[in-house]
């Protein structure tokens, strides 16, 4: 079932909007460093000419609860979006370190999330591995996205690697360096321009079905609660997010 929340940024020019859904995950805890306008002309793989509408460290947000808002509610500054731009695309930087809760199951087999699991930057965390159809009881934890070392994430290049010193690693859908932080673009709806006199809404859909990821065969036991290594086991993956723009 949908949950919403709204994000209310206050503003002279922009008031953000936003709400969330919840699905498979129903823990999903980011922290945001940087958030950007890209102008038109952008794509998934290409942020031209950015504006920094946030740039700081926003603290854990859960995206799957509806009490998110009060956490997230300070963050940005859309008044420097500049009038007469265009913008279409976003690009948001953020952690990899994302606390999680939920399981993947293919048939009778499931691996739960466990709090203690070893995940790291360059290793995938273990999990509980159950059979028979029904998973055991998840609990929250702190697993990293992105499959680890995984030089091709299939996500159509929007994703970069960032280094805790914000070194962008120019390689799109790259995992292999092992950065802390992630820099993630969405395409908007229907591209927005900024004018004076207007209050644009931005509106964010978050929905984290299907966002556990797992490596390895699930019906093998030990792919599951073997030791956190770089071949097997529980990652995060990316959010769905549907971004629109209104004057």
């Amino acid at each position: 079932m949908k949950k919403f929340l709204y994000l209310f940024l206050f503003v002279f020019l922009i008031n953000n909007n936003a709400y969330s859904g919840s699905g498979d995950a129903t823990e999903y805890k980011i922290t945001i460093y940087k958030i950007e306008l890209c102008e038109s002309g952008s794509t998934v793989a290409n942020c031209l000419n950015p504006v920094t509408l946030y740039e700081g460290d926003s603290g854990t947000i859960d995206i799957a609860n509806t009490a998110a808002g009060a956490q997230a509610a300070a963050l940005g500054n859309p008044g420097e979006a500049i009038l007469g731009k265009t913008y279409n695309v976003t690009q948001v930087t953020m952690d990899r370190a994302i606390t999680i809760k939920g399981y993947v199951a293919t048939g009778n087999d499931s691996c739960s999330t466990v709090a203690s699991n070893g995940s790291t930057k360059a290793k995938n965390g273990l999990g509980d591995h159950a059979t028979g159809g029904t998973p055991d009881t998840p609990a929250a934890g702190i697993y990293y996205a992105g499959e680890a070392g995984s030089s091709d994430l299939d996500v159509d290049d929007a994703w970069n690697a960032v280094s805790a010193t914000g070194t962008v690693d120019t390689d799109d859908d790259d995992n292999s360096a092992n950065y802390q932080r992630l820099q993630w673009r969405n395409v908007l709806t229907a591209p927005v321009t900024i004018t004076l006199g207007k209050t644009p809404i931005i509106t964010l859909a978050f929905d984290a079905d299907g966002t556990i990821g797992f490596a390895g065969n699930i019906a093998t036991a030990s792919h599951c609660t073997a030791a956190a290594n770089a071949t097997t086991g529980l990652f995060v993956m990316n959010p769905k997010v549907t971004i629109t723009i209104a004057n």
